[in-house]
């Protein structure tokens, strides 16, 4: 028979050069691919970017609404009408005297809202009965103390509107404002200051100067009026004259008649009407 050399090489393997360029055709042949584990991957990734998400909506929204609300209140608070009160008080703060007295001046707080008092030593926090009326609980803060004071009615007078606290201060020397008791201690258009914590504010010195006494419908003594720009929140207020004594005890506002035209006063009770009570607690040393 005739040899054919190339016959049985018809079924013959490729030789391994033939092997290598083919499979350098194909690089990634013997990658095996985890397409399920990539897809959690993406799936995580995603779940991330979707919380960061959700929380800088929620934080941009909660900052919209803040941002809302200080709007919405800012003309309240800074207006017209109290701008030049605010300028006013840290004008007369200034002074070393009003800072001192500002001490003496607590915010009072209770269930139904806050007011102003004054101490008068011992512990003794004079206000307004309808600051405290029918309250359940009362709490004294004095501007330079961090600490609350609880405190109870000491004694009232409901048809003056006034009421003494005792604050339960223990052996604390806190700082008070002397009050002028005797006899009648001021004049028509002495100038006077007034120290409390009106409208959304907190020791707010103020200045202006008494009209006199006024009769007021549905109180047996006359009041005393000012010419001074007296707030809701300043019921309790010291009216404190040149020497730095309280002499009356604001506890409204009401339109009066003063040199022929109609203007809006505050209007507080002379600390003389109130003798009785404070002799009753405080009684003056015997002469």
């Amino acid at each position: 028979m005739e040899n054919n050399p190339n016959k049985n090489n018809e079924n013959a393997l490729p030789n391994s050069d033939d092997n290598q360029e083919n499979e350098n055709d194909n690089p990634y042949s013997d990658v095996e691919w985890d397409f399920e584990t990539e897809a959690e991957e993406d799936d995580g990734s995603s779940t991330i970017i979707r919380r960061k998400w959700i929380k800088n909506t929620i934080i941009f929204l909660l900052v919209a609404a803040l941002v809302g609300n200080i709007l919405a209140f800012w003309p309240q608070i800074y207006n017209l009408k109290t701008l030049p009160l605010l300028f006013k008080s840290n004008e007369l703060s200034s002074q070393t005297e009003i800072q001192s007295l500002k001490e003496a001046v607590v915010l009072i707080g209770t269930d139904n809202g806050k007011g102003t008092g004054f101490h008068i030593n011992g512990g003794y926090i004079v206000t307004n009965y309808h600051v405290i009326e029918d309250n359940s609980y009362i709490i004294v803060n004095f501007p330079e103390h961090s600490q609350s004071y609880k405190a109870e009615l000491a004694g009232s007078d409901p048809d003056l509107d006034i009421a003494i606290l005792k604050a339960d201060i223990g052996s604390e020397q806190l700082p008070f404002i002397e009050i002028e008791r005797g006899n009648k201690q001021w004049e028509p258009a002495e100038h006077i200051y007034v120290i409390g914590n009106p409208l959304y504010f907190t020791q707010i010195a103020i200045e202006g100067d008494i009209i006199g006494l006024f009769p007021i419908q549905g109180r047996q003594q006359p009041v005393m009026a000012l010419d001074a720009p007296v707030y809701s929140g300043n019921s309790g207020s010291p009216v404190i004259n040149e020497d730095g004594k309280a002499i009356a005890v604001v506890y409204a506002t009401g339109d009066i008649t003063h040199q022929d035209q109609m203007i809006k006063a505050g209007l507080a009770i002379p600390i003389t009407d109130m003798e009785s009570l404070l002799q009753t607690l405080l009684p003056l040393p015997a002469l």
